[in-house]
């Protein structure tokens, strides 16, 4: 009887030595065509949305507010708000709107399959235009633009943007 107790004790105490592997983290959101899919609710948050309730909302699903909020007075579409957070992800606004995203942020993925970083081996397939920018590419609503060596992604965006060509 002592046997069969100092086998059930032994079993239990190795089964508490048993790790199970974690399962990866799901980011916060996706960036889409369209502006930003969180991934703890079914809503999205759109391009038309009031500037105000877009970066309180993006805040509160990163953990962190933007680390600088400015306004460039010369863009194509007007002038434009950027809230930029570390990590590299920038919401447009116009007229106090969510028109447009722009990303180099590694942990965001983009709807597509595509991020930040990502290898151009890796990527789905794509045509590329080579602009004043770079090698740029897209799909759909969705631009990127790959890094100095044409190795990796640098960038990606939808909407409106102030760059200049």
């Amino acid at each position: 009887m002592r046997h069969v107790i100092a086998l059930i004790v032994s079993a239990f105490v190795l089964s508490a030595c048993v790790t199970t592997p974690e399962e990866p983290e799901l980011p916060v959101f996706t960036l889409t065509g369209t502006g930003i899919d969180p991934t703890i609710s079914r809503l999205s948050i759109d391009f038309g949305r009031a500037q105000v309730g877009v970066i309180d909302t993006v805040t509160r699903l990163l953990r962190a507010g933007p680390v600088e909020v400015t306004t460039v007075a010369e863009c194509g579409a007007g002038p434009m708000t950027i809230a930029r957070w570390d990590g590299g992800l920038s919401l447009n606004f116009v007229d106090e709107d969510f028109r447009g995203w722009v990303s180099s942020d590694p942990t965001l993925p983009i709807d597509g399959g595509f991020i930040p970083g990502q290898a151009r081996t890796e990527m789905p397939q794509v045509s590329f235009q080579v602009t004043t920018l770079g090698n740029e590419f897209n799909i759909g609503p969705v631009s990127g633009l790959l890094d100095e060596t044409e190795s990796a992604i640098l960038l990606m965006w939808s909407g409106a943007t102030c760059f200049f060509r």
